[in-house]
């Protein structure tokens, strides 16, 4: 287990927020749980890439570099997440300034507001921004979050969700509290979840409820994400 998931595991389904101690202790956590800048902006690439059915496997660096900048110019916010990649490695070398401005660009460019203490793992999809996330939230690799999501926190908790690798998050789904949505996962489209989803299952309305499995695995037996 690492150390982000303990963390969760300790004080997540905890009524009380952290003590400062506490809260010390998460944030050195984060700073090891934050992916590296081009790590995570190139498995960004590739899984916005596979998502859109275009070229995704990469020749080289080079290649990788051509296609992050093209992703850039032709999307709607992969600009808007690198600038989010950037703030992160800025804001862990302990950079001033920037991290704000960067964020600044995310939110502007690509209406995606995103908290410092948010982990995202390296290969998310968010085709057209306008996404939320707060609090302590972890989101793995192959989720793909659609336009007006909110990842959030209920008031005075400072744990928001875990996003499970490949869920799949439906136009202006809500997503609240330190709940558990399992891999592969399907939200419907304005869903509010505020208890745990299970894996492969699919959950709508409001509040959500599991109505059946996912008639499709949204990642292959490898982990990877599949469009």
């Amino acid at each position: 287990m690492t150390g982000l998931p303990r963390v969760r595991g300790r004080w997540a389904r905890s009524d009380r927020s952290a003590t400062p101690e506490e809260a010390s202790r998460i944030s050195q956590v984060l700073g090891q749980e934050q992916p590296g800048f081009w790590t995570a902006v190139q498995a960004d690439a590739v899984t916005t890439a596979r998502f859109r059915g275009e070229h995704h496997q990469f020749r080289n660096r080079l290649d990788a570099a051509v296609q992050v900048v093209r992703l850039c110019v032709v999307t709607d916010a992969f600009l808007a997440q690198v600038a989010y990649r950037a703030r992160v490695r800025c804001r862990g070398a302990g950079v001033p300034l920037l991290p704000w401005l960067l964020h600044r660009v995310s939110v502007v460019s690509g209406q995606l507001s995103i908290g410092d203490y948010a982990v995202l793992r390296p290969g998310v999809y968010i085709p057209h921004g306008q996404v939320v996330i707060d609090g302590l939230t972890l989101v793995e690799s192959g989720v793909a979050l659609r336009p007006f999501v909110t990842l959030g926190l209920v008031d005075g908790h400072i744990f928001g969700p875990t996003i499970g690798a490949g869920a799949l998050i439906g136009t202006g789904a809500k997503v609240v509290g330190p709940v558990h949505v399992g891999q592969g996962a399907n939200i419907g489209a304005n869903a509010v979840v505020v208890d745990d989803v299970p894996a492969h299952a699919t959950a709508v309305g409001v509040p959500a409820r599991v109505i059946a499995p996912t008639r499709y695995r949204s990642i292959d037996d490898a982990g990877n994400p599949m469009g």
